[in-house]
């Protein structure tokens, strides 16, 4: 058994794998395990989430933290969990530098929420302070707060909306600066998807962050326009693409990511596992959901 999330669902189902005498494994780390009052944020805000996450992760065989931050929360919750931190995984094939222009983007599902958990109103508010660059927000909308963004939005700014994979991988190849000024973050793959496209990450120093970006980024502060203005400008004149694809390819590929599941599932199952069904395929959680 094999669920994304400790919500209700793995709860469920880890306890009926355990009564079956099967194995099950959990991958949690984000919102699931999160509690952050201060912004309203995260699934152990309420009763029935921290119930749930708790029975889900005891009851696992696995858990499969994708941050050593995950990992931390995860304890938090499950002191005595079987842990094991297996980070997201790139397709650096697919995501790839071009030549770059003097580009900001940022890619999110757009929402309440995320106006403060990802810092969306810092991102336009930014984009008044470097008119000489463009800004593009990406993702799904998925209620009104799109409205309050495209009326605070400057000229430089374009908000997309949710774009085809291959579009995604094109505005990335394309752009010099990748922004991630989020308040709370389990991981960040869109993020480390930018940085395998030769993005330099302007960044807080949020969750699991600092670990993707370790130090090819740059730092800004939370909640704070001119800090992310400036960062922003340092960024452009950067030459530090190349570091901070190269940390991904060193740190976070794809199939790294496949062949320490092969390894953690061959554990449990007591058997080698050499190939997959399927090649794993990318969680596409940036454009659409609040995931890692």
């Amino acid at each position: 058994m094999y669920c994304w999330f400790a919500l209700g669902f793995s709860a469920v189902a880890t306890t009926v794998a355990r009564v079956m005498g099967r194995k099950s494994i959990v991958v949690a780390g984000g919102w699931d395990v999160t509690r952050a009052p201060e912004i309203g944020y995260g699934r152990l805000l309420y009763l029935r989430g921290r119930i749930g996450a708790a029975v889900a992760l005891c009851q696992a065989d696995r858990i499969l933290a994708f941050s050593d931050w995950s990992a931390a929360a995860i304890r938090e919750v499950a002191p005595n969990g079987k842990i094991s931190r297996v980070y997201l995984g790139v397709d650096v094939e697919a995501f790839r530098p071009g030549p770059k222009e003097d580009l900001v983007v940022c890619v999110c599902h757009v929402s309440r929420e995320n106006l403060r958990r990802k810092g969306l109103r810092t991102f336009i508010g930014a984009a008044s302070e470097v008119p000489e660059a463009r800004f593009v927000l990406v993702g799904r909308a998925w209620d009104d707060s799109v409205d309050e963004l495209r009326k605070m939005a400057p000229d430089n700014v374009e908000i997309s909306g949710w774009l085809q994979d291959d579009e995604l991988r094109q505005l990335l190849a394309r752009a010099k600066v990748y922004v991630q000024v989020s308040y709370v973050e389990g991981f960040g793959l869109a993020l480390a998807e930018a940085m395998a496209a030769g993005c330099v990450p302007v960044v807080t120093a949020a969750g699991a962050i600092p670990e993707v970006v370790g130090t090819t980024g740059i730092f800004v502060s939370y909640n704070d326009v001119p800090s992310l203005a400036a960062g922003v400008r340092q960024a452009i004149q950067s030459q530090g693409g190349i570091d901070a694809r190269n940390r991904i390819i060193a740190g976070f590929r794809v199939d790294q990511r496949a062949e320490e599941l092969r390894a953690v599932i061959g554990s449990l199952l007591g058997q080698s596992i050499t190939a997959f069904p399927n090649s794993p395929q990318r969680l596409d959680a940036s454009q659409t959901e609040g995931g890692p």
